[in-house]
């Protein structure tokens, strides 16, 4: 559900409305689904103090499915303002000032009668650096772009051109995967030698700090390999409009589906006091 897109707060909910506890039975919490989405275990980690022990338990998830989760993980680290005030920014990341070059961040406040006011606001300026660019209003920026995309996007021409350069680019020879995949084996071959050591008793700083260094360097070329693997399956033509029709149909009065759109078409958005410059991804 994470990797496919579905916030922490919501996984929380869907677990709690369907009977799922937690080991003291008490009702699922946001610590206990971000713990479980980073728990080594279910990849057949097992760990007792400092020395890991790969496929040491049986695995009930892939290492890809895993690996995915910790990059949408890693990457939300790096958007604390995609959630405040009980209120999605749809544009985090994506938003940037055009008089500086600095991301735009979601930002909140209280006027008159108290009613609360949502806006972007430049970085640089909320820093008080060199730049005077005002801030915009979140649901004027947001359905600008949206419509803008939809109106772009969901052009037929634009569609038909969307699907001729998905089906050229699955032409290509992927020449990365096999790299990877012989980068991996190489620190799966280290991380033997570093575990055989461990067994005959040489357990020391030096040791834990190669492993350390090891794992890390196999999560982060899972991740990749993982990647890669999903961009290396084939799709046919009437895959890639079933998809791009179901995409068209999306009921953008919901939050999810618009931040779908987003994600999936805009690149970034360059934003001037008297004008927007979108960057699509196709």
């Amino acid at each position: 559900m994470y990797v496919n897109g579905r916030q922490i707060k919501d996984i929380v909910t869907y677990l709690n409305e369907n009977g799922v506890r937690s080991s003291r039975g008490k009702p699922i919490g946001k610590t206990t689904v971000t713990a479980l989405l980073q728990n080594r275990k279910y990849i057949g980690e097992y760990q007792y103090r400092d020395v890991v022990v790969p496929n040491g338990v049986p695995a009930i998830i892939s290492k890809e499915l895993f690996a995915l989760a910790m990059d949408r993980l890693e990457k939300n680290k790096y958007a604390p303002s995609t959630y405040k005030a009980d209120d999605r920014y749809l544009l985090s990341t994506k938003l940037i000032c055009g008089c500086c070059g600095a991301t735009m961040v979601g930002e909140s406040g209280t006027g008159r009668n108290d009613k609360k006011y949502h806006y972007y606001k430049c970085s640089n300026a909320k820093r008080k650096k060199d730049c005077k660019k005002r801030t915009v209003r979140k649901v004027d920026v947001e359905e600008a772009i949206i419509r803008k995309t939809v109106s772009y996007i969901f052009d037929k021409e634009i569609m038909d051109g969307i699907v001729s350069q998905v089906l050229q680019w699955q032409e290509r020879e992927n020449t990365t995967l096999p790299l990877l995949q012989k980068e991996l084996a190489e620190i799966e071959k280290s991380l033997s030698n570093v575990m055989a050591a461990i067994e005959q008793g040489i357990i020391n700083p030096t040791t834990k700090k190669r492993m350390d260094e090891l794992m890390e360097q196999k999560t982060d070329l899972e991740v990749k390999i993982a990647r890669e693997e999903i961009q290396d399956q084939i799709l046919t033509k009437e895959q890639i409009e079933f998809w791009l029709s179901k995409m068209v149909s999306l009921d953008l009065a919901n939050n999810d589906n618009k931040q779908r759109i987003i994600d999936t078409f805009v690149n970034s958005i360059y934003v001037y006091d008297d004008k927007a410059v979108i960057n699509f991804n196709c």
